[in-house]
């Protein structure tokens, strides 16, 4: 059968990860690609479930931060390198209006919505080539982005779990330093990522050089300070 709920879902498993909180698919998106582009460990790579960290670390009373700044941290030998997700969908600006633009816009990069100055070294920002979860073309265009894929001769699955290799394809990202980044809040067109100031933060997840280049810039950006 197809979904189990939703007749256009191509099997129950692609109808359930598509409901995954944005939270969480940013943190199981981020770790598949420091896994499986950028080479890390998977026992050296932390993410707290929880939407606010985990509970015990983050309340015990030690006297001293011993919680993650951002949604996450690399340990390595010589230091720890605490990461930020954002994670978005496509979007359409003023839809109502009839505007068909597409976009991924991140928020609160630098300051929480308290306005409280964010801690983190490196941002990982995430653009999926999907549909926000309202809208009807949700399959179908998920199904054109999966054939365009394949047309290509790139790793492409309709039913592509998050933490699988395969999910990276419908992934692009923005990396950069804390300190790199200009304003609290972007929002970048599909169509004109090449040439907004983001650029250069920008690879598509099936690059595996480029996402490395963009990672080894924000390392730069942290090796400075």
């Amino acid at each position: 059968m197809n979904g189990f709920l939703d007749p256009s879902a191509p099997n129950p498993i692609a109808e359930y990860t598509r409901y995954v909180d944005g939270d969480l698919l940013g943190k199981l998106i981020a770790r598949n690609l420091l896994v499986n582009r950028l080479g890390y460990s998977p026992a050296s790579i932390f993410t707290p479930l929880g939407r606010y960290g985990d509970a015990a670390p983050k309340y015990a009373k030690t006297g001293h931060i011993n919680h993650d700044l951002g949604d996450g941290h690399i340990q390595e030998e010589q230091r720890r390198l605490t990461f930020e997700i954002k994670c978005a969908r496509i979007n359409i600006a003023n839809r109502a209006r009839g505007d068909t633009s597409e976009n991924w816009a991140f928020t609160n990069l630098l300051r929480s919505p308290g306005n409280s100055e964010k801690q983190y070294d490196i941002l990982i920002a995430i653009g999926i080539s999907v549909l926000g979860l309202e809208d009807h073309r949700y399959w179908a265009h998920l199904k054109a982005r999966h054939n365009l894929l394949l047309q290509k001769g790139l790793p492409s699955r309709l039913d592509a779990l998050p933490h699988e290799a395969e999910f990276l394809s419908l992934c692009s990202f923005f990396i950069a330093h804390r300190r790199q980044l200009p304003t609290n809040y972007f929002r970048i067109n599909l169509s004109s990522v090449t040439n907004s100031p983001y650029a250069k933060f920008y690879a598509k997840g099936y690059d595996d050089e480029r996402c490395k280049e963009i990672w080894t810039n924000a390392l730069a950006h942290t090796n400075a300070g």
